[in-house]
């Protein structure tokens, strides 16, 4: 009867060991209500932005969401460095472009290798830009959604 005991726990127990410890990701979430500066021709009915991050082995993963847009529309989405030398604060180029949000409202992902999750949480300073899809200028008045993104500062 002993044996017939340790046999139904052998199992279990190696189950048990060979799970281990997961690693536990790391998050950050940004926010972003319209940019105030925003003077263009676009519905400024409840627009919105979010920035998920997930730290995950070996990557970073971006999931972007837009709310309050308009149907048939593309967004482009991208996270610039600041540089205080340019006019806007902002590079010309952005660092993460994720693309263009087909259809205004709903999520994009995007993974990055490049970027460590402490790096951007704790030293980059940037921002977070959604171009109105009528005027795709780096002006700060014609941007729907403009952000600080990075480390708090």
């Amino acid at each position: 009867m002993r044996n017939l005991s340790f046999l139904f726990f052998l199992p279990f127990l190696l189950v048990s060991l060979s799970c281990g410890k997961k690693k536990i990701e790391r998050t950050h979430y940004y926010s972003y209500p319209i940019n105030d500066s925003y003077a263009g021709g676009h519905t400024k009915n409840n627009v919105s932005a979010s920035v998920y991050m997930i730290e995950k082995d070996g990557y970073v993963s971006f999931q972007v969401s837009l709310s309050g847009t308009l149907d048939s529309l593309s967004y482009k989405l991208h996270i610039h460095e600041q540089d205080t030398t340019q006019p806007f604060k902002y590079s010309g180029n952005p660092v993460i472009d994720f693309g263009d949000l087909e259809d205004g409202n709903g999520v994009t992902v995007k993974d990055f290798s490049t970027i460590s999750f402490d790096d951007f949480t704790q030293n980059f300073k940037g921002y977070f830009v959604v171009h109105d899809p009528f005027n795709v200028q780096n002006d700060t008045t014609t941007l729907l959604i403009y952000g600080k993104i990075g480390a708090d500062w």
